[in-house]
């Protein structure tokens, strides 16, 4: 599944390199534009998440720096969803139940997510046993 999951990211994230190749272009574009408040332009932001996927898809593929590609999978993934809140008039014909083609590009989002999160969880450190230990009765 990390094999997958890193073809899939490099793969997506080689085509933001490209104008008008990545079906995801308008929707992301329009997404940063908006939080940025048009500070970043159209171009740079798919540059930039272009760059982004790849690096992730290259740390699963190489399986390194995991700690890493983690944490830059979820700001991937929180970054994939906001569309869904900054740009309802797109993502939905009847909000939520009828979504529309690009709705669907991001709620299969919650697939990747599963399998990003089943692949690169076991990385993070256990809690401590203290932490989920049950309370002792203090002897006396």
């Amino acid at each position: 599944m990390r094999i997958a999951l890193g073809l899939l990211y490099v793969h997506f994230g080689l085509l933001k390199f490209f104008p008008d190749l990545s079906p995801a272009e308008l929707i992301a574009s329009q997404t940063v534009s908006r939080l940025s408040l048009e500070w970043i332009d159209a171009r740079a932001a798919m540059t930039w998440l272009g760059a982004l996927e790849c690096a992730i898809g290259m740390g699963l593929l190489l399986n390194t720096l995991r700690r890493v590609v983690f944490y830059l999978f979820l700001f991937h993934m929180v970054g994939t969803f906001l569309p869904l809140l900054y740009l309802p008039e797109l993502m939905f014909k009847v909000a939520p139940l009828a979504p529309t083609i690009d709705g669907q590009y991001i709620l299969k989002n919650f697939v990747l997510l599963a399998a990003g999160w089943a692949v690169l969880a076991p990385e993070l450190p256990p809690a401590s046993r203290a932490d989920v230990s049950p309370p002792r009765e203090e002897s006396r």
